[in-house]
């Protein structure tokens, strides 16, 4: 289940999947948000001069880990941001709150990969591991 990788991506057609691991939630959802950022954009061409505060609840940890994604590509497309990095402040297994930091968009400066349409149900899985750990994976509609 350990992996040294926080997150790699997963073949999937015409689509992007992740698969995401951390020692416990909040490494997960960190990591998730991170894999997400990475999908999108060059990060290292993000600055962090805006935070924006996100809180999430849902029924299940399912619900939580796809409504915590979608609410990042939300906000990334609705306030044209350009996400660097998410620090989880707290989480269960149905609520996080996290600030997560990075600039507005700039195409003269921002180097882009994709366009996400939606985070999906489709093939999900979020698992705590017998040692504690947490394993997850996702299929983003490009």
């Amino acid at each position: 289940m350990r992996n040294a990788k926080p997150y790699e991506y997963l073949e999937h057609t015409a689509d992007m999947g992740l698969k995401v691991f951390g020692e416990n939630l909040t490494a997960l959802l960190a990591n998730a948000a991170q894999g997400l950022f990475e999908t999108l954009a060059v990060v290292d061409t993000i600055d962090e001069t805006v935070s924006v505060h996100i809180h999430v609840t849902a029924d299940s940890v399912e619900e939580l880990f796809v409504a915590w994604l979608d609410e990042l590509n939300f906000r990334h497309e609705t306030e044209a941001i350009f996400f660097k990095r998410a620090h989880v402040r707290h989480c269960s297994v149905t609520e996080v709150a996290a600030d997560v930091y990075g600039e507005p968009a700039n195409f003269d400066k921002h180097e882009v990969y994709t366009e996400i349409k939606s985070v999906t149900y489709h093939q999900l899985q979020v698992v705590q591991a017998p040692d504690g750990g947490w394993f997850a994976q996702v299929i983003f509609d490009l």
